[in-house]
Order: C-alpha cells, then structure tokens, then sequence
C-alpha cells in the first residue's frame, strides 16, 4: 500500500489572503485540477500591473521607464473597465482604443512620449494596422518604435477585452503550444504557479491579450527537450530585479539555445508578467550575451528588426 500523506481536510484554508488574491487575478481556484487555459479578468488586470509597476518603480534602474509604463497601465485599465459601444471585435476595435487612448494620456506625457503619441498616423487607419501588425509579428521597423508602446497598449486593451469575455471551453490549446490559443500572439513568460493543486504548473501568459495556457513544464517550449533545461538569474544585488529574492529567472535549454522567461509566483504573489518582464530587462542581457535565443517577447520592448 502506498504511504502518502493525506493533505489536512483545511489545507485550503492556509493559503494567505495575498496569495488567494493573486490566485484569483490568474483565474486559479483551489482544489480544482489544473485547466488548460485561464482567461483574463479585464476589468482588474491592467490596475494590478500599475500597482506592481508602482512597486517594483522605486529605486530601480528604469524607473522612469516602469512609471511611464505605470501611467500608461492606469489609463488601459480607464478604457478596460467600461462597457464597449462599437465594435466590439478586436481588430476593428483596437483603433478606436488608441484615440480613447491618446485622449487620456495628452498633455500628461513626458515631452518625447507626447511627441511620439502625435507623430501616429492618426488618420491613416491602414497604416496604423500595418505598424501593428509589424510590432505583432516581432518585425518592427525603426519608425514603428516611437509609437510603439501606444499601440501595444491599444491592442492588449482591446484583445483582453475580447479574450476576457469568451468561456474557457471555446479555447482548444494543447499542453504544448507555444502561440496563445486566443490571439496567436507570444508568450511573454511563464510562470511557475503556487496554491493547492497548481503548485508547480507552468503556464505560459500572452503578452497581448493576456491568456495563460497551461505547458508541461518539464519541456523546452521550442524543442520539447526536457533534459538540458536549467534555471539562471542573476547573483548581484545590483537593483536589476533579477537576484534570488526576485521573481524572474531564465529557463535556458541548451539542446536549441532558446530560453523563456520565467517567474515564480511564491517569490511575489502581486506578480504580472509584462511588468516583472520589464523590471528583469539586466537578465535578457545577461542570458542573451550568453548566445541564447528569447522565447516570445514583451511586446514593449520592440526593437528595430
């Protein structure tokens, strides 16, 4: 007869208040197995990840950075948290996000920011599409990138808007899918979820309409190599967001040379994905010097291609 030990009947009951708040936001429940597929809750997300970007802003090497991304957050949350008029299908909607967005955000910005808001090409709607399409597909030319950071926001407005209103049985992803099952779009990282009956699962959160799809985490999401994975992060203290205590590691596989970013949940239960992504920016640098091939990407930190 096998001896395992029979979890107490409350072991539920100990999970911290934060940690059951954060379970919540990822659209985990305890005692339930772990889904295939979480879907966002549009209506919180985006304020959470101005609350984290507030938190991990202070005295980091990028602050300015995070605060900007902080501003831009408050105002996807302004534009996720009411009821849509129009069209409502992300692809005609997104546009219509991004003059709601410019809205909020004129005369607030910082001087470079706030000229590179009003250089779109506000009235070129197919030109605006191509620019997204370009920053989507990871293909960004140099005059997308001033603008970049507007559209991006626009788009996750409006497709985690749409991803939040489906119910997680219209969503096939199988365990080893490295594109989201709602969007197509990347992964931005995964995370290494906690709680009861998730504890240690994987899931891979998209970085534009913020799906979480459940991966088996003892394979390379590129190559399927399961034996040549290790976790690195950086050992200095040095502010970068990246030391022990931090959440963010890089899950590196030498079979293909690629790494995803990774994060764990019990390091800090407020995590969000694209913001601790861009807290751990020095770990990228790290990890890339060492010749290894990011997995997806955080569609803020477009580069020129």
């Amino acid at each position: 007869m096998h001896h395992h030990h029979a979890p107490a009947a409350n072991s539920s009951a100990t999970i911290s208040a934060a940690m059951a708040e954060a379970m919540d936001a990822a659209g985990l429940e305890p005692g339930r197995s772990p889904v295939p597929v979480r879907l966002p809750n549009a209506a919180v997300l985006f304020q959470r990840r101005a609350e984290r970007l507030r938190r991990l802003a202070p005295g980091h090497r990028l602050s300015s950075w995070l605060a900007f991304m902080a501003q831009v957050s408050d105002v996807q949350h302004a534009l996720a948290s009411v009821p849509v008029e129009g069209p409502a299908v992300p692809e005609a909607r997104w546009i219509l996000d991004l003059k709601d967005l410019r809205n909020h955000l004129r005369g607030t910005l910082p001087a470079t920011a706030e000229s590179a808001l009003d250089a779109l090409p506000w009235e070129d709607a197919e030109a605006l599409n191509a620019s997204a399409a370009r920053l989507m597909a990871g293909e960004a030319q140099a005059e997308d990138i001033g603008g970049a950071p507007f559209i991006v926001a626009a788009l996750q407005v409006a497709w985690t808007r749409h991803a939040g209103g489906l119910t997680a049985d219209e969503v096939a992803a199988s365990a080893v899918a490295n594109r989201c099952p709602v969007c197509g779009g990347e992964p931005v990282a995964g995370v290494i979820h906690t709680g009861p009956e998730v504890s240690g699962l994987r899931y891979l959160h998209c970085g534009l309409c913020h799906t979480a799809w459940h991966h088996v985490r003892s394979a390379c999401v590129v190559c399927g190599e399961g034996n040549r994975i290790d976790l690195r992060l950086i050992e200095a203290g040095d502010g970068s967001g990246c030391g022990p205590a931090d959440p963010a590691r890089a899950e590196t596989c030498d079979s293909c040379n690629s790494y995803l970013k990774l994060f764990l949940a019990e390091k800090a239960p407020d995590l969000d994905p694209v913001a601790d992504d861009l807290a751990s920016f020095a770990l990228d640098i790290l990890v890339g010097e060492e010749g290894f091939q990011r997995i997806g990407g955080n569609p803020f930190l477009a580069q020129p291609g």
